[in-house]
């Protein structure tokens, strides 16, 4: 580490325990915290850098730590947590050879959710082929964290994907809607056989993954989903709290066959 990552790294560290500080404040306690041999100027001149790379902010002469640069580190240790986590589950479709099989359980909708965002849907697709995905219900993105919703609207730009959904009602109308604004590029409704009772299809490339819910789960769903006759009768703060709350257990079969990947496709394109 060079001596000004170093005074960098306890600049952070004094401003996250005291704030906000003048730039005089930071280089004292420098000095009698830490003893680093640095001048009043080099401090100054690494405060405008940290300025200039957004991880400080300044309010007259006194400096404190950038709140969206912590929220970013956040978010890029919560990225690293789940790809380790993921790769410890095996989640790497390169390696999977034809007509292999792997399953993956998962508890709760926004676990399964950034598991089909971040893995799923950026499964290898060479040929850029067109992406399938086979509901019985439209799935909704309404309560799911900032995360699933910047992920999902980047792997509608890497691949065009295309959703079928068994069921037809103003609720499932109304999240296809909200979809397409992310850049999904075609839904159709009344799709019968598409889906099962219990379980999903998405098929990507010669992928093929089977998501298949618990009943009583996906007995709830349907009932929200049906039930409102008009969308200004629809709960939303029902919906986040029927589909966020209950975490149950959500199994996911990956299958790699190309061939059944294209029947998929001819059946419904």
């Amino acid at each position: 580490m060079t001596k000004e990552e170093n005074t960098k790294n306890k600049i952070i560290e004094i401003l996250s325990e005291n704030w906000p500080l003048t730039a005089k404040q930071i280089y004292n306690r420098l000095q009698r915290n830490y003893a680093i041999s640095v001048s009043y100027q080099a401090v100054h001149k690494q405060l405008k850098q940290m300025m200039e790379e957004k991880n400080i902010s300044k309010t007259q002469s006194e400096y404190i730590i950038n709140e969206e640069w912590i929220k970013k580190i956040q978010n890029n240790a919560e990225l690293i947590a789940e790809k380790i986590k993921n790769k410890q589950k095996g989640t790497n479709l390169i390696e999977m050879n034809e007509r292999e099989s792997r399953n993956f359980v998962f508890k709760g909708i926004l676990e399964i959710g950034w598991f089909l965002i971040d893995k799923i849907m950026k499964a290898p697709n060479p040929e850029n082929k067109p992406c399938l995905a086979l509901w019985r219900f439209c799935y909704s993105l309404v309560g799911l964290d900032e995360k699933h919703l910047t992920g999902f609207k980047e792997v509608c730009k890497i691949n065009k994907w295309y959703m079928r959904v068994e069921e037809e009602n103003e609720a499932d109308k109304m999240f296809g809607i909200t979809l397409k604004e992310y850049g999904i590029k075609e839904i159709k409704y009344g799709i019968k056989g598409c889906a099962t009772k219990l379980s999903d299809k998405i098929i990507i490339g010669d992928y093929i993954a089977e998501i298949i819910y618990p009943k009583g789960f996906r007995k709830i769903w349907e009932i929200q989903n049906r039930l409102p006759k008009q969308l200004a009768k629809f709960n939303i703060g029902k919906h986040i709290q029927l589909m966020r709350l209950p975490q149950p257990k959500i199994t996911v079969i990956i299958t790699k066959n190309k061939e059944l990947a294209e029947e998929y496709r001819k059946m419904y394109f």
